[in-house]
């Protein structure tokens, strides 16, 4: 799963587990986590052994029944989903999420990949901007 992940972003598997600003990880149809980053550990204090086969709304229950879920299973047919645009989260950081289906050689969405940034200074934070240009070829071609 690593190396398909870093195919798809292009960046290395150093970059994908180790990204010092991204919070990356990866579901299947079933919402069980295939990957889960060095990000996801501090920011969740799950590490990455404890997230990997568990099933995403059994790991954080408050998912369970939020409608705003209905992001991996909109990135499951094929779409690119831009989640959220420099929302505020619990912990009263900006962040952006975006939602790239990883396909196989034939076209089918093998895995859904979960990209959170959390964003640092004032609203109009070029990291924003440049976060999102990087992935308008994935949503022109979902």
């Amino acid at each position: 799963m690593l190396s398909s992940i870093a195919r798809l972003l292009n960046i290395s598997e150093q970059e994908v587990t180790h990204h010092p600003d991204l919070l990356i990880n990866a579901f299947d149809e079933e919402h069980r986590i295939l990957f889960w980053n060095k990000n996801c550990e501090e920011y969740f204090g799950i590490t990455s052994e404890q997230a990997t086969g568990q099933i995403l709304e059994h790991l954080l229950p408050n998912t369970r029944h939020n409608p705003k879920m209905k992001w991996l299973d909109k990135a499951f047919s094929g779409k690119t989903v831009l989640v959220a645009d420099g929302k505020y989260d619990k912990k009263n950081a900006r962040y952006s999420q975006i939602v790239l289906p990883l396909k196989d050689n034939e076209g089918n969405v093998i895995a859904v990949i979960n990209l959170v940034r959390t964003l640092r200074g004032t609203k109009n934070n070029p990291y924003n901007e440049q976060f999102f240009n990087a992935f308008k070829p994935f949503q022109e071609n979902s």
